[in-house]
């Protein structure tokens, strides 16, 4: 900024350095230096046009003497224009007239005196523009016709106007102002008041308005007259938001006070110096009985103090009033005092007076509680304190008080019991020194350190009596106060708890057992699991490629029933594994919404064909007020209902089994339901319903032999149940029936949330080269012609030896891992390829083992992902494709016809304020960022390098927002949280991406179509 030279002299001499760089300083500098700077501009214009005057006056004079003749002329020319200019001229007598001379000189002092009047009126109306621009109120001056002649930067910064005031000037108001009804919160009365204030034209003082934004400007008007005419008008506005807010606070603070003195549990009272009561809150009429309007006025001494107090109340009265002192210590601290209440009835109170000096008036304010209640029991209390005095004497734990050097001061007989010592041998003796083992020294200053700091703990420690034989305490530790709130040192509770802690290492030692014998129970299992599935793994698999041919009849029923006969085996494997997952806390509940009425109706339709071959009817009913759609884990709760209802089909004969879902509770975001199935089968004893959920539990072994079962299915259901927060219960009644009921809590879902099933394999992963490492002859087969169905190329490895001799001559898309092979597991084989190979190429693991700690295994050598076997086949070919970055093929997708754009620009057009170049610039930007980061994001992912993917995310995700692409909005957010995880799930991660991306390539695709073309 150019600055004046005299103005830039005068602030360099006056004004310190540090003041110089302040903004609020140079906001001020400038508009003082535009002063400056107008000034020498109107100055300037001024002298030139005083100057051509002059030289066209001296070339009149000039022609003057040389043209004589036209003197009579000029003269009276002369006469007519001093008329007009100085009414005074008529008193020149007609000598003077005629002399030339004189009229010039005349006219020179004229001219004087004009410019010096000129001069004056210049600097006063600059006076009176800065003073006006420097007002900490909007100022805006208008003449008749509505155009500016003035206007501050105030006015323009509290009504955001985007111009300067020197650019307003000469305009009209509606160009800058024709929003400013909209500023505010009542736009037509805002309106109205403007048209009513002109119309009056009367001088208008203090209106308050309120603008949408919730401020408050003060705004002033004066019409401007001059000789009875008005000819402008002057508007002043004042952001006042400030004070308004704190005339609001300070009320509600008024209010608030009230409210809080009324409310107080204490008794409030203030007098005046007099000692006449002027205040008295609820407490007080509560306390001492007297409403606050029988004893406002009053002299406290009328009221509440007794009649052999009064005198000395009366006196400290007068002699503060005379010292401005209390006479003795009663004031700003906390006596006793007798009081009476209304009754004449005398109690104990305990009173706070504080003096309060305001506007040069003294008042007292007395904070009083009645202490009857308290001083009945600080009297129990003390009959109290000498009896657990005795109790502390006598207890079973060891008591101690030690002071601020850790030397004993007070010691109960149990402690003198436990530590060997006599009471009187341990008066005097520092603990630490006595007790504590070289090695808990540290130990002990660090509890001595906690204490101080006022710090309670318990701890146990190995301790020696004074036999010096090893023990162990629990010890309670606690700082120990006086009366006066001062640390006097610490208390501590002792207890020999030598013979537990020989209990609980052996307890240890055999916890220890159990967690060996439960690990290996589990191995056993695992090696189970593998040894069965993996030779159901190929019988499955070729039953499902037996169906894919062409059979007779009588062939289609040996396959329908072996693959029944399979899948009843699988799921016994099934019922055994869950229950050892229960066991070892691996089993987990999936919450996704549902529609409740379909898993009721999908487990009616499998199980009604076997209830109509034995003649029974199996009818569901589902109370009308349970919610559409619920959230939870629906397939474990199918597997709950198949369990009930088939055990309810396997033990009923004849007659009806009902599958009746009922609500308990319904709230705004959760409903109880109570499913219950009832039959009227063979029944049981009571005796053995409550013991139905006991693994491998059935009533008698003919039960057993004539309708088979391993006796899990109820154990397994009650696990699940209890999994899942809920609650069942069996009635049942011998040859009568069986009703068992479960009561779950489930959150309502959302129908828009529901994900919708796979029902085919709608895959192309044609093409594919795939590398199968699997040791069983008959596991190889079933994947291969389910691959090669799907027209993969497959090479076989029978171990992983073999596979990382393969892998070091050729490169494949996907590695079908098995766990356990001969010379080399699959453990191993994939730390070797990641390892020592630097191989990324994605590994799934094929593991008959359905545990936890397998997966974990799987994961942490590298493996990508596993799948259990025996495997669906869609599982198998689902997984192959998200790993290879297949797609699923298009032509079962819904085609959404719509005319909705996926992007929206109105945050671009906002921002570029009608710059349609900024926009298309934008634009361009956007495609190009796009076009260079979903590349990269893509390698990012199929390196797993999930760090460099959320960078790129977060680098895109403004320009997504500000292109207005809302649609993949939740997606970007959640695919930036979860690439962030110390475990990114790669299968979640691609899903997205793929997502998002397929969005952004079609929004680039429609911009360049509808917006670059």
């Amino acid at each position: 900024m150019e600055i004046h030279k005299l103005l830039q002299r005068q602030i360099n001499k006056n004004v310190p350095l540090g003041l110089q760089d302040d903004p609020s300083f140079q906001s001020f500098i400038k508009t003082v230096n535009d002063s400056y700077l107008s000034f020498e501009r109107d100055k300037d214009l001024m002298d030139h046009s005083f100057q051509e005057s002059e030289k066209e006056y001296n070339e009149v004079h000039e022609n003057l003497k040389k043209e004589y003749e036209l003197k009579q002329q000029s003269i009276l020319n002369l006469y007519e224009s001093l008329t007009d200019l100085d009414q005074g001229y008529g008193s020149i007598n007609e000598e003077e007239k005629n002399d030339l001379l004189f009229i010039s000189k005349y006219l020179s002092e004229q001219i004087a005196k004009r410019k010096e009047t000129e001069k004056k009126l210049f600097e006063t109306v600059q006076f009176l523009k800065t003073l006006l621009e420097n007002l900490q109120s909007g100022i805006l001056v208008v003449d008749n016709n509505d155009t500016i002649l003035f206007v501050n930067q105030y006015l323009c910064d509290i009504r955001s106007i985007n111009a300067s005031p020197e650019e307003m000037i000469g305009k009209k108001t509606i160009d800058y102002l024709n929003e400013a009804k909209v500023l505010f919160k009542d736009s037509t009365a805002y309106k109205k008041r403007i048209n009513e204030i002109l119309l009056n034209k009367e001088i208008v003082i203090g209106e308050v308005l309120e603008t949408v934004d919730n401020r408050f400007f003060e705004r002033d008007y004066i019409p401007i007259f001059i000789e009875n005419q008005c000819i402008g008008h002057l508007w002043k506005s004042t952001d006042v938001t400030q004070r308004i807010k704190s005339k609001n606070l300070l009320k509600q603070s008024e209010e608030r006070n009230r409210i809080i003195m009324n409310s107080s549990l204490n008794a409030i009272i203030a007098i005046d110096i007099t000692g006449k009561i002027t205040f008295w809150n609820n407490q007080a009429e509560i306390i001492f009985g007297w409403k606050k309007e029988e004893v406002l006025g009053k002299n406290l001494n009328e009221t509440i103090i007794p009649d052999r107090h009064k005198k000395g109340h009366q006196e400290g009265l007068k002699y503060y009033a005379e010292t401005g002192k209390s006479k003795g210590s009663v004031l700003n601290k906390q006596i006793e005092q007798p009081a009476i209440n209304n009754k004449g009835q005398e109690f104990p109170v305990e009173i706070s007076i504080i003096p309060i000096e305001q506007n040069g008036e003294v008042f007292f304010c007395s904070f009083i509680q009645d202490i009857s209640e308290r001083k009945k029991v600080e009297t129990k209390l003390k009959f109290q304190e000498e009896k657990y005095r005795n109790i502390i004497a006598n207890m079973n734990l060891g008591l101690i008080e030690v002071d601020n050097n850790g030397i004993i001061q007070y010691a109960n007989q149990s402690f003198a019991s436990i530590s060997g010592f006599e009471i009187d041998e341990l008066i005097g003796l520092n603990p630490s020194k006595t007790f504590v083992l070289g090695k808990n020294i540290e130990k002990m200053k660090a509890k001595k350190k906690l204490h101080e700091r006022g710090i309670s703990d318990v701890y146990q420690m190995p301790v020696k009596n004074k036999r010096g034989e090893l023990r162990w305490w629990a010890i309670g530790g606690a700082p120990n106060y006086d009366d006066k709130g001062n640390l006097v040192g610490s208390i501590g509770i002792h207890l020999d708890i030598t013979e537990q802690k020989l209990m609980e290492e052996e307890l240890e030692k055999e916890k220890i057992k159990a967690e060996e014998a439960s690990k290996a129970k589990e191995i056993f299992l695992a090696n189970m699991s593998h040894e069965i599935r993996t030779p159901l793994n190929g019988i499955i698999g070729f039953l499902r490629e037996l169906e894919r041919q062409p059979l007779t009849d009588l062939q289609k029923k040996y396959v329908e029933n072996s693959t029944v006969a399979s899948k009843h085996l699988l799921s016994i494997i099934n019922n055994i594994l869950d229950i050892s997952k229960i066991e070892a806390g691996e089993m987990s509940l999936e919450i996704e919404d549902f529609i409740f009425k379909d898993v009721i109706n999908n487990v009616v339709a499998v199980l009604e064909p076997l209830a109509k071959k034995k003649g029974l009817k199996l009818i569901s009913q589902i109370s009308p007020e349970i919610n559409t759609v619920l959230k939870g884990d629906f397939l474990r709760l199918e597997q709950v209902l198949f369990n009930l209802v088939g055990n309810s089909l396997k033990f009923t004969n004849k007659g009806k089994i009902y599958l009746k879902c009922e609500i308990v509770k319904d709230s705004k975001a959760f409903q109880r339901l109570q499913i219950s199935v009832i039959d009227t089968g063979i029944g049981m004893e009571q005796s053995f319903a409550d013991i139905i959920f006991n693994k491998f539990s059935q009533e008698d072994k003919a039960i057993t032999r004539k309708f088979g079962g391993t006796g899990l299915g109820m154990a397994i259901t009650r696990e699940l149940i209890q999994l899942m927060k809920g609650e069942i219960k069996v009635q049942s009644e011998k040859a009568q029936g069986t009703t068992i009921s479960f009561i779950l809590n489930f959150e309502k879902g959302d129908i828009n949330n529901i994900k919708k099933v796979q029902e085919e394999i709608n895959v192309d992963i044609s093409g594919t080269n795939i590398l199968l490492v699997e040791d069983n002859i008959i596991n190889r087969m079933v994947a291969i012609n389910s691959l090669h169905y799907f027209n993969c190329e497959v090479t076989e490895a029978t171990n992983g030896l073999e596979a990382i001799e393969i892998l070091k001559n050729r490169k494949f898309d996907i590695i079908l891992m098995d766990i356990q092979m001969p010379e080399m597991g699959g453990i191993e084989a994939t730390i070797k390829i990641r390892e020592e190979l630097k191989l990324q190429t994605p590994i799934i693991a094929l593991t008959a083992s359905a545990f936890k700690s397998e997966a974990k295994k799987c994961k942490n050598a590298g493996m990508d992902d596993y799948i259990t076997k025996p495997f669906e086949e869609f599982d198998l070919i689902e997984t192959i494709s998200r790993f290879t970055n297949k797609q699923f093929n298009t032509i079962d997708k819904p085609v959404f016809e719509s005319n909705e754009k996926l992007y929206d620009l109105k945050i671009l057009d906002k921002i570029s304020r009608g710059n349609s170049e900024f926009v298309l610039k934008m634009i361009v930007i956007f495609i190009d960022q796009i076009e260079e980061i979903l590349p990269k994001a893509e390698a990012a992912l199929s390196s797993d390098n999930f760090l460099l993917m959320n960078q790129l995310i977060h680098k895109i995700k403004p320009s997504i927002e500000s292109m207005g692409i809302v649609s993949i909005k939740d997606e970007i957010n959640i695919l930036e949280i979860i690439t962030k995880e110390e475990q990114p799930v790669k299968e979640k991660i691609t899903h997205l991406f793929f997502q998002i991306k397929q969005t952004l390539l079609t929004v680039v695709d429609e911009l360049q179509k509808e917006t670059l073309d």
